[in-house]
């Protein structure tokens, strides 16, 4: 997946470790193994969010969003974990 303004954060440094990108990655990959379409629905919906982000902090920055990003990730994490059982 490619990262549009790779290299534009400020400072060179990213506020977080969190790549959206990554995670919008992760979700591809586990929507190819996943066979229940329902979980396929979920990963594409989690998919969808990662890079809705990933456009909005490329556009008004990383401040503020930590939180958002956090809570993100937690789900991510969640339904990763619950679909790994899932994927054949």
């Amino acid at each position: 997946m490619a990262r549009p303004n790779e290299g534009d954060e400020e400072g060179g440094k990213r506020m977080f470790s969190l790549d959206p990108w990554s995670k919008a990655a992760e979700c591809e990959r586990a929507i190819e193994r996943v066979a229940d379409p329902e979980r396929r629905i979920v990963l594409e919906s989690l998919l969808n969010v990662w890079i809705e982000l990933c456009g909005s902090l490329s556009h008004c920055g990383e401040n503020g969003r930590a939180h958002d990003l956090s809570t993100i990730e937690q789900i991510h994490t969640e339904l990763m974990a619950s679909c790994r059982t899932a994927m054949h």
